[in-house]
């Protein structure tokens, strides 16, 4: 019996030891590489592309059809899925950056968002950045990491529709002129951009306020709603709209969860309020909003757009193409700006302690700044019309014209 004892556990040990061998790893390991204009743009896609990998070696083990929307979701919100990076290289070539990384991505947080049933739900679902095991130092710098790129990301020139029309030819003075009409892509926006950001807000907020309607109180105790954006074209009526107190932009958010500081219009009646991070708030508006020599923001997040007009005969071949520079500043965001200058954030500025003053409106509409610097223009949609100058033989040969337009981003 004595002697017996050493064999039976040797062979317990070893089974023991097969058992810890085979135990699957939590994290899927991926060494990956973007490039991009930017160093952060490079980082951003080279997440992108870790998170890439790791969906390759888990999707291969399930059954389950994986949405197409889903995935791209995942992948948008690629930062969150990543427990921890290393930068192994980075290197600028030319006029690009190039950056290499090692990723650990944590498999069973992939696989839940991969198996999202519903493509319009966050793919982090049930879980949130600050309930993870990570000092508060660590949960902002990702907090704030996550929102720079998910607005560095966003397409904002796809949700800008342009459309020419009334072309009138004048043959004698070898011109085309031309009605231009572009506007704001409302349904792209809830459809698409809302969804983006909620599942990014939904991760990274401390606290959130969701479905808030606009309401205006006729008399005490009797709320109309109204529907925006039905007479409204600043970003001050707005803010009335949403029942600010007094002239601060906060609304206060339940259950002790502090001041809100970034709205988000979510359908025509309702908008959700979000509260992030007030230092990783103030990196997201320096990265959107650059900030000028006196140590204010300029509310600016593009500098202009150029109208690219591309005149084509009846084969689809490019005869001639204009460019027409627009004064079109922002798409979408608008700073509280006022808010802003006060902010304890602001560069220049550190003795302003009342956060309640910034805040971030993300709002489906084209925007430019008033005169003052001090509210914004909002905008529907606006015709202008352009002429361009053409040789009477290359006017007859035009069948068709297309139009895009280009974002000059800060």
């Amino acid at each position: 019996m004595i002697r017996r004892l050493p064999v039976v556990l040797t062979v317990w040990l070893v089974f023991f030891a097969t058992l810890s061998d085979a135990a699957p790893n939590p994290f899927v390991v991926a060494e990956s590489e973007g490039v991009g204009l930017t160093r952060g743009e490079a980082l951003m896609n080279a997440r992108r592309n870790g998170v890439e990998q790791a969906i390759g070696v888990l999707s291969a083990g399930v059954s389950q059809t994986i949405d197409g929307r889903v995935r791209e979701n995942v992948l948008q919100l690629s930062r969150g899925f990543i427990e921890k990076y290393e930068i192994q290289k980075e290197q600028k070539d030319g006029a690009r950056w190039r950056v290499k990384i090692k990723a650990w991505i944590r498999r069973e947080n992939l696989l839940a968002g991969l198996l999202q049933k519903d493509p319009d739900k966050s793919v982090l679902d049930g879980s949130a950045l600050f309930t993870r095991a990570m000092s508060r130092e660590q949960q902002v710098a990702e907090a704030a990491e996550m929102l720079i790129e998910t607005f560095d990301s966003i397409p904002y020139e796809n949700y800008v529709h342009v459309a020419v029309g009334a072309e009138g030819f004048d043959t004698s003075q070898g011109s085309l002129t031309m009605d231009v009409r572009f506007s704001f892509d409302r349904e792209r926006y809830f459809s698409q951009l809302v969804p983006l950001l909620t599942s990014t807000l939904d991760y990274i907020a401390e606290s959130r306020q969701r479905d808030i309607p606009f309401l205006l109180e006729l008399e005490p105790g009797d709320p109309v709603v109204v529907t925006p954006p039905s007479g409204i074209n600043t970003l001050s009526q707005y803010v009335d709209l949403m029942e600010m107190a007094d002239a601060n932009r906060y609304i206060d958010l339940p259950g002790g969860g502090g001041f809100a500081n970034i709205y988000l219009l979510t359908q025509d009646y309702y908008f959700d309020s979000y509260r992030v991070p007030p230092q990783a708030f103030a990196l997201l508006t320096e990265s959107l909003l650059r900030a000028e020599k006196q140590g204010r923001l300029s509310g600016r997040v593009f500098e202009g757009a150029d109208l690219k007009i591309a005149f084509k005969n009846k084969g689809g071949q490019l005869i001639y193409e204009h460019t027409q520079p627009l004064q079109l500043y922002n798409v979408t965001l608008f700073a509280g700006l006022v808010g802003l200058k006060r902010s304890p954030y602001v560069k220049g500025k550190p003795d302003q302690l009342d956060e309640r003053h910034h805040a971030l409106f993300i709002l489906p509409c084209l925007g430019t700044l008033q005169g003052n610097a001090a509210d914004y223009l909002l905008i529907e949609s606006e015709t202008a019309s352009i002429s361009v100058k053409l040789s009477p033989q290359d006017i007859k040969r035009i069948e068709r014209v297309d139009c895009r337009i280009e974002l000059k981003k800060m």
